[in-house]
């Protein structure tokens, strides 16, 4: 395990678009206490921004972004003590910590480098007018989709092909769920410290799990997810991608995952689980094509 902690990602580049080396150090050291302990949050933060369209608001009160107001409240002090209005917008700093916090996952897993994982900052994202909050509500998606849901909703949303919508998925390699926020319970990838990594064991016990459905809620709300014992949970939205659920209106299933016939998403998973390289190249692409959602021209540094 290589334990060296890197995430700065721009700190070494010349002046550009206004943007200075010593400015991008001064968003480096902004975001360097929050970064380590909120990977997977901020990871999650900045696709849920770019839902709405990648304009660094938030509505904190929508259920689906419970467990976020703490680290949009740590990146807005940080933002205002350090005079960051004055380099770039928030959207463009949460976008900016997302791509951090990827870095920072990938610079502690073995067998991967930051070279594997080919995204790049760019900056010209525009905030709504009242950043960092907001009382509207987008479409997110929900724990419930099947495989076709998902693939519109990726294609719908960010223009994603199939391949990128399955790609950009195994971000839930880092995290898990907390039943203080959307009622489901468990790291994506089991094991100490394994959901802090960045690599493609998503797919890989998707594919090798025991899993079986359990009901995480209760009869008035239910909660149905996968669990595989010392190995990791998956919600219906994740298991869609190898199997063909039946679902009910509560997201229990009527098949096993033995009986369920493999979805059409089984062929990229089988790939990503293969190959890791495959699999970066795959969620750089998508993780792109998702920071630029929205009105405004990105501008890259050079």
């Amino acid at each position: 395990m290589r334990y060296t902690f890197v995430f700065f990602i721009a700190s070494c580049l010349s002046a550009v678009q206004g943007l200075s080396s010593r400015d991008l150090r001064s968003v480096d050291r902004a975001i360097s206490s929050i970064v380590r302990p909120n990977a997977a949050t901020l990871v999650r933060l900045a696709f849920h921004d770019c839902v709405g369209g990648c304009n660094g608001c938030l509505n904190v009160n929508n259920p689906d972004n419970a467990g976020l107001e703490d680290v949009v409240e740590a990146l807005e002090t940080a933002y205002v003590d350090n005079s960051i209005s004055s380099l770039m917008s928030r959207a463009d700093f949460w976008a900016y910590a997302g791509q951090a916090a990827l870095k920072a996952s990938v610079a502690v897993t073995d067998g991967v480098e930051e070279s594997d994982l080919n995204i790049s900052f760019q900056t010209g994202r525009v905030d709504c007018d009242s950043a960092p909050y907001t009382d509207d509500d987008v479409e997110l998606p929900g724990p419930n989709m099947d495989y076709e849901e998902l693939i519109s909703f990726y294609a719908e949303r960010f223009g994603m092909d199939e391949e990128q919508a399955v790609a950009i998925m195994g971000a839930h390699t880092l995290g898990g769920a907390d039943t203080e926020n959307s009622g489901y319970k468990g790291a994506w990838i089991a094991g100490a410290g394994a959901n802090r990594e960045f690599n493609n064991q998503y797919y890989t016990i998707m594919l090798d799990g025991d899993w079986a459905q359990r009901n995480q809620g209760d009869d008035s709300d239910p909660k149905w997810q996968w669990d595989a014992r010392n190995v990791g949970f998956m919600l219906n939205s994740d298991m869609c991608l190898v199997k063909e659920m039946e679902l009910n209106e509560d997201g229990r299933s009527g098949c096993t995952y033995d009986s369920c016939a493999s979805s059409a998403g089984i062929s990229y998973v089988q790939k990503f689980s293969d190959s890791q390289s495959d699999w970066l190249a795959k969620f750089s692409e998508a993780w792109t094509i998702m920071q630029s959602a929205g009105d405004y021209t990105l501008t890259d540094l050079e």
